[in-house]
């Protein structure tokens, strides 16, 4: 009886250990594409920082991203995040739940840095973002040169560039 219990045992563990379907759906590229949204972000100011962007979004909320930095200082870090509301919006959300002013998409977590190379040239990209663009609000690409605080409310961008669905 002994034996039948553990042969039964060992069969319902192994069972577990197979990969099914429903777990290679938790990867972003196994959902369809939804959208493919861009953004070039031009300087602001004295700023010689450009960027561009360009996000894949799949049905699932779930999106990967990438940009490219050029213009900046050799061998130094930028933030840059998206975030709800156009290029001509500076002022944070009041709230989380507020129609107006920027507000972050995702997490700090989704966006590393861009270290630029001795060239001012950098890039940086994410996969498995979980966040969703919602196609009837205006979204921005904005760029700051790094800092030790990741809490950023959007404002004074040293290059902004607005999304377009592609």
């Amino acid at each position: 009886m002994k034996n039948k219990i553990l042969i039964l045992l060992l069969a319902g563990v192994a069972a577990c250990d197979s990969v099914t379907g429903a777990e290679t759906r938790n990867e972003a590229n196994q959902y369809p594409v939804r959208a493919n949204w861009s953004a070039t972000a031009a300087p602001i100011g004295e700023s010689t920082v450009a960027a561009t962007l360009q996000v894949t979004e799949y049905l699932g909320s779930r999106m990967d991203v990438s940009v490219s930095l050029t213009g900046g200082a050799p061998n130094t870090a930028y933030q840059w995040r998206i975030f709800r509301g156009d290029c001509t919006v500076n002022t944070p959300a009041p709230s989380n739940d507020s129609p107006h002013g920027l507000k972050l998409l995702s997490t700090v977590q989704s966006y590393p840095d861009v270290t630029t190379d001795a060239t001012g040239a950098g890039t940086a990209s994410q996969n498995g973002v979980s966040a969703a663009i919602d196609s009837l609000t205006a979204y921005s690409l904005r760029v700051r040169l790094g800092q030790a605080s990741t809490n950023w409310n959007g404002t004074n961008p040293i290059a902004c560039g607005n999304l377009q669905r592609s």
